[in-house]
């Protein structure tokens, strides 16, 4: 097994991982806020996003940036693992 691979399978893993947690706090008290990257770190350090004119390109920042955190983790897993499969050994 390739690096991609094993990388692409323990992200997806700890997407999984944060996901199961998210739901049983949602069980739990009720209140289940999906973690997003903005969350993690302090908001004003996504300004440049904002301020980004290329083709409208912050649109799709702010979108990644908004997204799950375990969302982000799947997609980027498979990608990996996608590449992975097309890599020769």
């Amino acid at each position: 097994m390739s690096k991609g691979a094993i990388s692409g399978i323990l992200l997806i893993v700890v997407g999984g991982v944060i996901l199961l947690f998210q739901k049983l706090s949602v069980l739990m008290d009720g209140t289940g806020d999906a973690i997003r990257l903005v969350d993690l770190f302090d908001p004003s350090a996504f300004d440049w996003i904002d301020r980004m004119t290329f083709l409208g390109i912050n649109n799709l920042l702010d979108t990644i940036v908004l997204a799950p955190l375990y969302m982000l983790l799947f997609c980027v897993g498979v990608v990996l693992l996608i590449i992975s499969g097309f890599k020769k050994s």
